[in-house]
C-alpha cells in the first residue's frame, strides 16, 4: 500500500509502525467517511478478538504448495517440529 507524503510524515508524527497500519486494514472495521474515502479502525472489542485468535492459532501451522494457492495441510506443531522458535 503505499503512503502519500502526507500520511508518511503523520506516520512518523505519530509513531505508527508499518505493522501498525496492516494491522488496522487487515482486521479493524471500515467506516465510510465524506469525500469518498473509508476509515480503517481497530475497537478494544476486535483487540480482543484478534488476540483471542492469536492465542488459539498457537502451536498450530499450515502447510502450502510453493505457489501459496493450495493448502496442503494444518497440523499442530509438536516440540521437533518448533525448531524455529
Amino acid at each position: 500500500m503505499e503512503l502519500s507524503r502526507h500520511a508518511s510524515v503523520r506516520k512518523q508524527q505519530r509513531g505508527f509502525q508499518a505493522d501498525d497500519i496492516d494491522l488496522i486494514t487487515r482486521f479493524g472495521t471500515p467506516v465510510k467517511r465524506p469525500g469518498n474515502v473509508v476509515e480503517y479502525r481497530m475497537t478494544q472489542k476486535q483487540k480482543k478478538h484478534l488476540i483471542q485468535a492469536l492465542d488459539r492459532v498457537e502451536k498450530k501451522a499450515v502447510l502450502l504448495r510453493d505457489n501459496e494457492e493450495t493448502i496442503l495441510t494444518l497440523y499442530n506443531l509438536d516440540k521437533r517440529k518448533r525448531k524455529g522458535e
